[in-house]
């Protein structure tokens, strides 16, 4: 429940609860929330896998449910400790609020430290981890127009030098995948 105010006459306000109901978030939803995120407050492509392990290590350790009440603060609040985490110039929690103005600072404050409160504090991200994750999400790619939507969330430009060499590195991931399926194919 929400409570909003009301205008009537001969009163200043007054409140009134409203039922919000949530909705199972599509994929163009999740899309458009990061995507605004990646944009504005220019995270690298890397805190998305940062993100995912923490959102997974909290669901794991702590056994919060992402669902549609909660996803949004929980993907958020990822996306800020793996900008902290990751990047060398970190955002600050104001740049969340000014993008997502329904979270307050104080809001994405507590929200912040419940997270890391949850999860025991342990940021640590192990090498092995981390590769294990980017090959599981590089495993994705092979799903159709998944590296142009990705690409466009990351912020590479069509026709623009990330977007060359985003190609380059498909065209070559591509002949190297080929060169080793005919490399096993022949030592059968």
């Amino acid at each position: 429940m929400v409570r909003v105010p009301m205008a009537r006459p001969g009163v200043v306000y007054s409140m009134r609860k409203i039922k919000v109901v949530h909705t199972t978030p599509t994929t163009d939803e999740i899309y458009e929330f990061a995507h605004q995120l990646f944009k504005k407050v220019q995270l690298s492509s890397e805190c998305s896998i940062v993100c995912l392990i923490y959102v997974e290590k909290l669901m794991e350790v702590a056994k919060v449910p992402l669902v549609a009440e909660t996803w949004r603060p929980i993907f958020m609040c990822g996306l800020l400790l793996a900008s902290k985490v990751w990047q060398d110039l970190s955002s600050w929690n104001i740049e969340f609020a000014s993008v997502y103005p329904q979270f307050s600072l104080d809001a994405i404050n507590k929200l912040e430290v419940l997270f890391l409160k949850h999860i025991k504090w342990d940021l640590y991200i192990s090498s092995s981890l981390y590769a294990k994750y980017y090959f599981a999400l590089r495993s994705l790619l092979e799903k159709s127009d998944f590296r142009s939507r990705y690409n466009g969330m990351v912020g590479a430009k069509i026709g623009g030098v990330a977007a060359n060499e985003a190609l380059k590195v498909s065209k070559r991931s591509i002949a190297v995948k080929e060169e080793a399926l005919l490399q096993l194919s022949k030592s059968m």
